[in-house]
């Protein structure tokens, strides 16, 4: 048995990377980034740590009771409880989790990486590590460890294709005749909106540009939506962890970010309440 090297791996549906923006002329490029992956291993930072910690603490004493699909931490304020339709029990886990990473990714467009006088305050900061490598990871848990999951493994692998396939559509076929030399943070963020929200797009992709646009809107600007994303994340790689699903065979293989599922069974925390309901979403 190999011991787990404190890293987790990083992989996007939706590649963007902000520093490039500037730099876009739609749709090749647009394409072009879709067809990259983002699967190197980084180090799990503290933020990460900090967060699952605290979200841990949270349900500890509720018997899994507490955990869900993100919905108890976005209960805990008005904005959070304007959200709770894209957490909908009556699809599968995977769903949820590439809606809320697809809309991640959307904000990271319009919330760059600050530079000089413009740095966000550390709570931002912290909050946004945790979200967007979060949100990546369990990217990642969908395209490549499905069986992690508590989805049905084909399922949650032929979702993933299938959404990735059209968001590579929608940005062709929708940036048709766009040529965009200059494209600030903002304006690349509301066309992605545009792109992705489209009638005729995947429910998926539908559902995340409508998420994204809703936390743009919050009156509580960019730290109230990173600490929703945080707390989001958070409680959905809680919710995933107490799968029965492959953890024997990926702790021989060095273990993963999930398995903590071993903490979470120590505690006491080691089902969920609607196991039933998103096994049977994911049918």
């Amino acid at each position: 048995m190999r011991h787990w090297n404190n890293k987790m791996r990083q992989s996007s549906l939706l590649v963007l990377h902000p520093k490039q923006l500037h730099q876009l002329v739609l749709p090749g490029c647009l394409l072009h980034l879709l067809g990259r992956k983002r699967r190197n291993n980084v180090k799990v930072p503290s933020e990460v740590k900090a967060c699952i910690i605290n979200a841990l603490r949270s349900t500890s004493g509720s018997n899994g009771a507490g955990l869900s699909k993100g919905t108890t931490s976005l209960r805990q304020s008005q904005a959070g409880r304007s959200l709770l339709w894209a957490c909908n029990n009556s699809k599968g886990t995977s769903d949820t989790i590439l809606v809320w990473h697809i809309t991640t990714t959307i904000l990271e467009v319009r919330h760059p990486h600050h530079q000089g006088d413009g740095r966000p305050s550390s709570v931002v900061s912290e909050k946004k590590i945790a979200a967007t490598h979060l949100s990546c990871y369990c990217a990642y848990l969908v395209e490549s460890c499905p069986e992690l999951l508590p989805d049905d493994d084909a399922w949650s692998k032929y979702l993933y294709k299938e959404v990735k396939k059209d968001a590579e559509r929608a940005l062709v076929s929708g940036g048709d005749g766009i040529e965009v030399s200059s494209l600030t943070p903002e304006a690349g963020y509301r066309q992605l909106i545009e792109l992705l929200g489209a009638t005729q797009n995947h429910e998926v992709l539908k559902d995340a540009a409508k998420l994204a646009e809703q936390l743009g809107d919050l009156i509580g600007g960019e730290e109230m939506l990173w600490e929703l994303l945080a707390g989001f994340w958070s409680e959905m790689i809680l919710y995933v962890a107490p799968s029965d699903n492959g953890h024997l065979q990926a702790i021989d293989r060095g273990g993963e970010l999930i398995t903590l599922w071993a903490l979470l069974a120590h505690v006491g925390t080691v089902d969920r309440p609607d196991d039933t309901n998103a096994n049977a979403a994911a049918g």
